[in-house]
């Protein structure tokens, strides 16, 4: 085994308790290199333990043991953890990187608790000097401190085990009033990267300890997503993790955070189908309805066709209208949850600027140095201030919308710039959301994560917790209600409006897996174990569990609506037929229900019936489709070609779906029409991308109904024949 190998091996054995194996591993190592860091721990361990089992081996009793035994897990873990570090900060670029960067800052707490509240006071004391020097003055000192923040953030998240002492002062540095909230706001991130790819009990405690006691809301919600996603599963060598989340979650304002920010991450999951959707639905419509182009000459304003206004005067109006209602679907989205600047902002990531890892986690602030010479460029600062103030953009968007800016600055015309400028530019964009909400901050903030775990150049080098990227088999993704440590927790109240959300958006993947961690007596549990048997081809099961809801609550629709369709797989049909009546009586203006219970009453061979009913819904719903369909199928079923024939020629016209094409040919074929029949299989096959073994197989599905017209076997096969 190389080193990465060795070491992984070693933090697997230790999970698992297996300390004499680990105590082996990482000796391999210290053969080799006896100047590793923690030798000297690993032969104090070693011995302790030794001592342990020559202690037993002799008979002797010790109560401590146990305890004793979890102490070496841990001393030992830290060893291999710290290894693990010191390796990648060698062989791994992302953290090769970052050591270059952190430059062997000096990490005295004094020296870093001076450098950080000397800053704060510094720059109150900019305004007492002359407007001249305070500028350059003011040019200097973010310049030293940026630099410093940066070796300080590569410095933290690469650093090895926290002792006690780093947990309580780094903790009090992000509480602190004397620090500026920006860098505290980058603090809790350079904690939070560290401390999920390589667990630190420490680091966790800190965060946690953030979270509960920071009076900012935005280092709060930091905090927040930090210890969330450091919580690594197995990790029971450090007890302490579940038992500081079981108390987190005694609180009932916690445990409504940590739903909301799971709804969160499910948004985030969407990101890039959002963009797709965004892509194709909404934004040709506003770049259509835009009275602007970008062409080699710059941004330039669409001359009024006059002509145009004058021939059809609604035109503009229903160009704004149509707009409008795009713009609305699109704010619709981003208040709901999802992240719809994703897509237009992707391509704006490769600016120098975002070549620093610590950039992509820095809160935008105006004096930021790498915006002086955007500033400079742009001739008005109010611009920037105002995508600041009002564009509701992540940290990184709005650093990258700054940056795009100055690169086109002079190809703007002066009324759009000077618009651009003014108080309320993004109302239609940014004024839906409260950005002071706590639900906007974190939704902001994990928007700024997925950016770059997706874009940044070495983050695939990283535990990734959007996908999952193999760089670790004990942190899950963020999907944490599942986690082991929540489980029987308070979370358990909030899991059952969770499982809700998932089947109302189809994520029965992960509605399984949540259902799997908690139980309750409650009859939406029940219809969500039928909904999930029946999604998962297992209706024998949903129909007991449906039946058995039934039984307190006759007239539970969701139940209903169940056990219909569970009735419809098992092909019990009788009982499908009297359950879509009861749903009928329950909503009669239900077409859907109306529909389907015809499909029963042809499965049950109650023609007349079905015949009589589809008449009237035809003619109460001559617009529907589906009507027609049924429809269609029940006049061939009662050899009403003609009309049968009617009812196809309109639905293909409309929107046809591929069964369309396949029963159509099976009227044409009925009226004697071969040419038309193969045309409408020949249509299937290009629909469905099937072949002739599948069309001769849906063929011999509806033998029943070829039988009343004597089409036969053979008749079948020399039609399919005639496919090309």
């Amino acid at each position: 085994m190389n080193v990465d190998e060795i070491l992984s091996s070693a933090i697997n054995n230790l999970m698992d308790k297996r300390l004499d194996v680990a105590i082996e591993l990482l000796e391999q190592l210290y053969v080799q290199r006896p100047t590793l860091i923690g030798h000297s721990e690993l032969e104090a361990v070693k011995n302790d333990y030794q001592l342990m089992v020559d202690y037993m081996e002799r008979g002797f009793t010790d109560d401590k043991r146990a305890s004793l035994y979890l102490s070496l897990l841990q001393r030992l873990y830290r060893v291999a953890a710290d290894l693990e570090i010191s390796w990648r900060c060698k062989n791994v670029i992302v953290y090769v990187d970052a050591f270059r960067i952190s430059d062997h800052l000096n990490t005295s707490h004094d020296f870093i608790r001076s450098v950080l509240e000397s800053f704060v006071s510094d720059v109150a004391m900019l305004s007492l000097l002359p407007e001249a020097e305070r500028t350059e003055k003011a040019k200097d000192l973010y310049d030293r401190h940026q630099v410093f923040v940066n070796r300080l953030f590569n410095t933290l998240w690469t650093s090895c085990q926290w002792s006690d002492d780093d947990c309580a002062f780094y903790t009090g540095l992000m509480l602190s009033p004397m620090v500026d909230i920006v860098d505290q706001q980058l603090l809790v991130s350079a904690v939070t990267l560290g401390a999920m790819n390589q667990f630190d009990i420490n680091k966790f405690k800190a965060l946690t300890t953030v979270y509960q006691q920071s009076t900012d809301e935005r280092v709060r919600q930091r905090a927040l997503v930090g210890w969330v996603l450091s919580v690594f599963e197995g990790m029971d060598i450090f007890p302490e993790q579940d038992e500081i989340i079981r108390k987190l979650c005694e609180n009932k304002d916690t445990i409504r955070e940590l739903y909301t920010l799971q709804i969160q991450f499910f948004y985030s999951q969407d990101t890039e189908k959002d963009n797709e959707k965004l892509q194709r639905d909404i934004m040709p419509y506003l770049v259509e309805g835009s009275n602007i182009t970008i062409g080699r000459l710059g941004i330039v304003e669409k001359e009024e066709d006059s002509l145009e206004n004058i021939l059809n005067q609604d035109a503009e109006d229903k160009r704004m209208e149509q707009m409008e209602e795009k713009v609305r679907k699109m704010m619709e989205m981003q208040k709901q949850g999802s992240d719809i600047y994703f897509g237009g902002f992707r391509q704006m990531k490769r600016f120098p600027f975002f070549n620093d890892l610590a950039n992509w986690f820095n809160p935008f602030y105006i004096d930021h140095p790498a915006l002086r010479t955007t500033i400079e460029r742009i001739g008005q600062p109010n611009i920037l201030q105002t995508i600041t103030n009002q564009g509701n953009f992540c940290e990184s968007d709005k650093y990258s919308l700054a940056f795009a800016m100055e690169s086109i600055i002079n190809q703007i015309p002066g009324n759009i710039k000077e618009m651009m400028g003014s108080e309320g530019v993004f109302d239609p964009m940014g004024t839906t959301l409260d950005k002071s909400n706590p639900t906007y901050i974190c939704r902001a903030y994990i928007q700024d994560l997925y950016r770059f775990f997706r874009l940044y150049r070495s983050s695939n080098e990283l535990i990734n917790p959007f996908i999952d990227n193999h760089k670790s088999s004990f942190v899950a993704d963020t999907f944490f209600f599942v986690y082991k440590s929540f489980i029987g927790t308070g979370l358990d109240e909030y899991k059952m409006h969770l499982a809700l959300y998932l089947y109302k958006h189809k994520n029965m993947d992960k509605l399984v897996e949540l259902m799997s961690t908690f139980h309750v007596e409650d009859a939406n549990y029940n219809i969500l174990m039928g909904y999930i048997n029946l999604y998962f081809g297992k209706p024998d099961v949903a129909y007991q569990i449906f039946n058995m809801v039934l039984q307190e609550d006759t007239e539970n629709q969701w139940a209903l609506k169940g056990m219909a369709r569970t009735a419809m797989d098992c092909e019990d049909y009788d009982t499908a037929e009297h359950t879509y009546s009861q749903l009928l009586r329950l909503e009669p203006d239900n077409i859907n229900y109306a529909v389907k219970r015809c499909v029963t009453l042809l499965k049950t061979e109650h023609y007349a019936e079905a015949r009589e009913e589809l008449f009237r819904l035809d003619y109460q719903y001559p617009d529907n489709m589906n009507v027609k369909r049924v429809f269609a199928w029940t006049m061939l079923l009662d050899k009403s070609l003609d009309k049968a024939s009617q009812l196809y020629d309109r639905i293909l016209a409309d929107a046809p779906m591929a069964e369309d094409y396949l029963n159509s040919g099976y009227c044409w074929w009925a009226k004697g029409n071969i040419g038309q029949a193969k045309n409408s299989f020949q249509a299937w096959i290009t629909m469905t991308k099937g072949n002739k073994d599948r069309l001769l197989e849906e063929i011999r599905n509806d033998q029943k109904v070829l039988d009343l017209y004597g089409i036969t076997e053979i008749d079948c096969l020399l039609m399919v024949n005639l496919i090309k």
